[in-house]
C-alpha cells in the first residue's frame, strides 16, 4: 500500500509546521496536547487533522495518532522506518530491546502508548533519531493486517546491522544465523 496524494499532504502539513527556522509552536503545541487522548477529546488537533480525513473513519485513528506524534518528535529522517530509527538505541541497553519487542507484540487497542513511548525514546537519545513520519503513517495503516508484515518489516530493521547484514550475535551452535536455519526448516 502507498498513501495517496491526500495522505500524503496530511504529513506534508505536518512537516511544514516544523520547518526549521519557521517552526508553528503554537501548531505543534496543539498536536502535542493531545497525545494519549482519544480522538473526540482533542480539540485543539482538529483544526491539524480533519481537513485531510478520507470519507470513511475507519482509519481517523491513525491521522490523529501520528498528528500527535509528530508534535512530540517534529524531526524528519526520510527511508528511516520506526525499527531502523529504533536500533541505534539498542546498543545502549537490553532493555531497550525489551521495549521494542514489546510494540511489536502490542495490541491494537494499546499501540497508541508504546508508539508514544518509542518516540520519547528516539526524541530524548544523545543523538535524537528521527524517523520518516510517511513511512510511519503508512504503516500504522497497516498494523493490523493478518499477517503482521509491518512488525517483520520494523524486525527486520531493527536487528540489522549497520552494514546491512544479519546481526551475528543471534547464532546457533553451527554459527549460522538463526534467520539461515529457520528459512531451511
Amino acid at each position: 500500500m502507498s498513501l495517496d496524494e491526500k495522505q500524503k499532504s496530511f504529513i506534508g502539513n505536518l512537516l511544514s509546521l516544523a520547518k526549521e527556522g519557521q517552526e508553528k509552536r503554537g501548531a505543534l503545541a496543539d498536536l502535542r496536547s493531545g497525545l494519549g487522548k482519544e480522538p473526540g477529546k482533542m480539540a485543539r488537533v482538529h483544526k491539524h487533522v480533519v481537513p485531510y480525513l478520507p470519507d470513511k473513519d475507519w482509519d481517523d485513528r491513525w491521522y490523529y495518532v501520528t498528528a500527535t506524534l509528530f508534535g512530540l518528535f517534529p524531526k524528519h529522517r526520510n527511508g528511516y522506518s520506526l525499527g531502523k530509527a529504533f536500533q541505534p538505541l539498542r546498543q545502549k541497553s537490553d532493555s531497550m530491546e525489551a521495549r521494542f519487542v514489546a510494540l511489536l507484540n502490542a495490541h491494537l487497542d494499546d499501540l497508541d502508548d508504546h508508539l508514544r513511548h518509542s518516540v520519547r525514546l528516539l526524541e530524548s537519545n544523545k543523538p535524537p533519531q528521527p524517523l520518516d513520519w510517511f513511512r510511519l503513517f503508512e504503516d500504522l495503516l497497516q498494523w493490523d493486517h493478518p499477517e503482521g508484515h509491518i512488525q517483520l518489516k520494523w524486525a527486520r530493521d531493527f536487528y540489522k546491522s549497520k552494514a546491512g547484514q544479519a546481526d551475528s550475535t543471534n547464532t546457533n551452535d553451527d554459527n549460522k544465523p538463526q534467520q539461515e536455519e529457520e528459512d531451511n526448516e
